[in-house]
């Protein structure tokens, strides 16, 4: 058989390039530190692998969630920690203030503090996170949650009710946040009174059942306003504007007239032909900064005209604060057990990450003890075939005449 010179070279062109694309490949196995580099390689394990790779972004993505999550819990956390301490102080200063032995400068000096403590709440309500979101505004975490109306001189809660989620696995999902018509919902409502004429023979009032009042209030003149008169024969009468009897009975000096919802606490002396003129507001839902502020402000105007009107304040808002702190631990709670049921999710993923990683390392890991081998031998073909392709090439039918 002939061969001609450039078969030859080309036989050992090829003979070459072979040795060196597997050398090549053993090494670039050994650097990547893996067996398949092309689908080519095994099919079924790198389609495997790239299920696998999926998964394991998937979980980074998981634990990425759960920490957003653990800081976002943490800092309402610690926000509800602070105004559970207010509360608990805006209590303490309630109590202190229904001493007798107080005067109406020393109330006035609770209602100071008080009006300190309505506005660190305040600024706690609308807290922010580092992104400026705030963290109790439900969905619209852009919308300041709590404002405050001159108006009505309460505060009010503006946002939606929704509570963003964030996911922890395929399947579970885990508030970030409450909003906060649930966590400072309303505790009561004002029951809003204007004397208007007869003050001097009102000793105390209050809401018996503020429903009724708030059913019978439709905020026209004739639900607006009402009179209190004592009658010949010592008989009481309560009239609206619009001439409707709301309530009468036989009169003694000092008792207390209740109509719809409401007690008034007669002087001992009031008498025939005296009467009380009353306005009668819209009654104001109250969640905690409104009570704390009208708590305040019937201390404030708790001077000697202004007879015993805030002891029944005092006693609604030592209610209301129970209720807030109440709703306020809750919300503590409900985040402990989410904060529980996180490091939980979280150690699952772990568990699973370390599956999973051990599962793509048995598919694509290459075996070192083999590929070095292979190394090896394949270096030595490589060799091998550069030395015959030398000595061959310089072979000549001169050297044997």
């Amino acid at each position: 058989m002939r061969l001609s010179t450039s078969l030859f070279y080309q036989r050992a062109q090829d003979s070459l390039t072979t040795s060196q694309s597997r050398l090549d490949k053993v090494q670039l196995q050994l650097t990547k530190q893996t067996r398949i580099l092309s689908p080519a390689d095994d099919p079924i394990g790198n389609s495997q692998v790239l299920a696998l790779d999926e998964k394991l972004a998937q979980n980074a993505q998981f634990d990425r969630n759960s920490t957003t999550l653990e800081n976002n819990l943490r800092r309402e956390e610690s926000v509800l920690s602070n105004m559970v301490d207010f509360v608990q102080k805006a209590r303490t200063l309630a109590v202190n203030a229904g001493n007798g032995s107080l005067s109406a400068e020393n109330r006035e000096a609770v209602a100071l503090e008080l009006r300190n403590i309505e506005q660190a709440l305040f600024d706690f309500t609308n807290s922010q996170d580092e992104a400026g979101e705030y963290i109790f505004a439900g969905y619209q975490n852009r919308i300041q949650p709590m404002e405050y109306d001159q108006g009505t001189e309460s505060y009010s809660y503006r946002s939606d009710d929704g509570q963003r989620e964030i996911q922890l696995s395929p399947s579970l999902y885990l508030p970030a946040g409450d909003p906060g018509s649930k966590v400072f919902s309303n505790l009561s409502k004002r029951l809003d009174l204007e004397f208007t004429a007869g003050q001097g023979f009102v000793e105390e009032y209050r809401a018996t059942n503020i429903d009724d009042l708030d059913a019978y209030w439709d905020g026209t003149p004739n639900t607006a306003s009402a009179t209190i008169e004592i009658t010949a024969g010592n008989n009481y009468q309560v009239v609206d504007a619009g001439g409707t009897t709301l309530a009468s009975g036989a009169y003694t000096p000092g008792m207390e007239i209740e109509f719809e919802g409401v007690a008034v606490k007669t002087s001992e002396s009031m008498g025939v032909g005296d009467q009380i003129d009353l306005n009668i507001g819209e009654p104001v839902s109250r969640n905690i900064l409104t009570q704390i502020g009208d708590l305040a402000d019937s201390l404030e105007n708790s001077g000697p005209e202004g007879k015993n009107f805030f002891r029944q304040e005092i006693a609604s808002s030592l209610t209301a604060f129970d209720d807030a702190i109440s709703s306020l631990t809750d919300t503590q709670a409900k985040i402990g057990a989410r904060l529980n049921v996180l490091e939980s999710s979280r150690l699952s993923n772990a568990d699973i990450e370390i599956v999973n990683k051990k599962a793509r390392s048995d598919i694509s890991d290459v075996d070192y003890s083999t590929a070095v081998t292979d190394l090896i031998k394949n270096e030595t073909i490589y060799s091998a075939a550069q030395q015959v392709f030398s000595r061959v090439s310089r072979l000549s039918l001169f050297d044997y005449l």
